[in-house]
């Protein structure tokens, strides 16, 4: 909980920014600073982590070998997408859901081979929905069926129906896919591995049906960064880092898609981790137009913020209806920090993207400071379905302080330091957020600094996210001529 100090600085910060935004006189009504209009910028909630969590729902897990990824792909189905009790897209982020996609992760295309009408289709790049998982959409065409899905999907209140896929297909397979998309209205495939020799999905998009937008990926070998289990280095640097092994890989699907996942993350120390991979990428791509996908940090929205990139949520609120020694078992989100308790960052984050979308790795400038921040927890069976990593201390880091487009924020702090990140958007808004630490006593906390952040423009809206002692804005000309 912040303490009251905290919260009357970020007040005052938060005051500020609005003066700065609309000139607000005395007695005036206060204005909505958020825009009507959803957000444009390709995010999307993703199903995978409540599959995952729906295996063995309902009570203590009675064969724990049983929570895997195979019979994670069997609990995606309409009754758990659409029934009006638990559905997933139909009682899930209410205030939020035209800002985000929402996407349908692993399991929902056919599993019979003799059902797959496109030759060259694999068996997860189909885009033929599986009938018996999906009645309500048989009996029609491929593409009739995504069409009535993304109706129904929308009729919710959602941007519109997103869809995953893994593997290689041929350019003509890929094209007939893409008419399909375009007919259905999809705008927005997953591709969660393949495709990256000759990117022939991309390719044929962007000449029939350039609104859709695409995802690839080179993955990351794991979810934890290399050398996890060597205490006292100085930084853990990613695979996507200068001679890392993902990097030239990394580099070149960048220049090739709309956006690029920085990939899964073990769930404790998933935003040094993530943030870490991020560093990796920004540094390579700053300032070159060849890079125009825009970085997704999957469940991280204060960093995603902070940074100016998407995200792919995946949390959702069902806590303790699958345990495991009496305590909640899930290993996608885990741990002290309790984010199925935080839906509501997932809905501010989409409307801070209607204010500032954003943008690609390749835009701007990027500062990093010179030292990492070093995380560090022994990890459980419970804590990840990572086994290599279990009874083992894990270490993971990242930059102690990032900017895009602008200076370096002034972190002063007495003990433990948070992460810090501030961005300057294209079109004009600032971003500033913190981020908290891990520590083998401690899971999740929130150490607090005085953070001092310069700002070239006054005029434009300022988005503050996370844990201050004090934030001292500072611009560059009064802000009571900010008009």
């Amino acid at each position: 909980m912040r303490k009251q100090g905290d919260m009357d600085v970020l007040r005052m910060a938060a005051i500020a920014a609005m003066v700065a935004l609309v000139g607000v006189s005395a007695g005036a009504p206060a204005p909505n600073l958020v825009p009507t209009e959803p957000a444009t910028a390709a995010n999307y909630w993703c199903t995978w982590y409540a599959q995952n969590y729906w295996i063995q729902r309902g009570g203590e897990i009675t064969d724990f070998e049983g929570i895997n990824n195979p019979n994670a792909r069997e609990e995606l189905t309409y009754e758990a997408v659409f029934n009006e009790k638990d559905g997933w897209a139909s009682t899930y982020l209410p205030r939020g859901r035209s800002d985000f996609f929402f996407l349908i992760d692993h399991g929902w295309q056919t599993k019979v081979a003799a059902e797959r009408t496109v030759p060259g289709a694999a068996p997860f790049f189909s885009l033929q929905i599986d009938a018996r998982d999906f009645p309500k959409y048989a009996g029609v065409s491929p593409r009739e069926s995504l069409r009535l899905f993304n109706e129904d999907i929308k009729g919710l209140g959602w941007r519109g129906l997103g869809i995953w896929v893994r593997g290689n297909v041929p350019a003509e397979a890929a094209r007939t896919f893409v008419a399909w998309s375009k007919y259905a209205g999809i705008e927005y495939w997953k591709i969660d591995g393949g495709g990256t020799k000759h990117f022939y999905s991309f390719k044929a998009k962007q000449e029939i049906y350039p609104e859709l937008q695409l995802e690839y990926i080179t993955g990351s070998n794991g979810p934890l960064n290399p050398n996890w289990d060597k205490p006292g280095l100085l930084a853990y640097s990613s695979v996507y880092d200068i001679d890392g092994p993902r990097q030239k890989a990394m580099l070149a699907v960048l220049q090739n898609t709309d956006t690029f996942r920085t990939y899964d993350a073990a769930p404790i120390l998933v935003t040094t981790t993530t943030m870490r991979r991020t560093h990796d990428i920004l540094k390579q791509t700053q300032n070159d137009p060849r890079y125009r996908a825009v970085l997704n940090l999957q469940d991280d929205p204060q960093a995603a913020a902070g940074l100016g990139c998407l995200i792919s949520s995946k949390r959702h609120p069902n806590y303790m209806e699958r345990t495991y020694k009496g305590k909640d078992l899930h290993h996608q989100i885990r741990g002290k920090r309790m984010i199925q308790k935080r839906m509501n960052e997932i809905e501010r984050f989409g409307r801070w993207q209607r204010i500032a979308p954003a943008f690609a790795a390749g835009v701007g400038s990027y500062k990093a400071a010179d030292f990492d921040l070093i995380d560090r927890y022994r990890h459980t069976e419970s804590d990840t379905w990572f086994k290599p990593c279990w009874g083992k201390m894990v270490h993971q880091s990242a930059p102690a302080v990032m900017a895009r487009n602008m200076p370096l924020p002034k972190v002063e702090v007495e003990g433990d330091a948070p992460y810090v990140m501030a961005s300057t958007y294209p079109n004009g808004p600032v971003a500033v957020a913190t981020e908290g630490r891990v520590k083998p006593e401690d899971q999740w906390y929130h150490p607090c600094a005085r953070v001092t952040v310069r700002i070239a423009d006054a005029a434009q809206p300022i988005g503050v996210f996370g844990h201050y002692r004090e934030l001292v804005l500072q611009f560059a000309e009064s802000i009571e001529q900010a008009k």
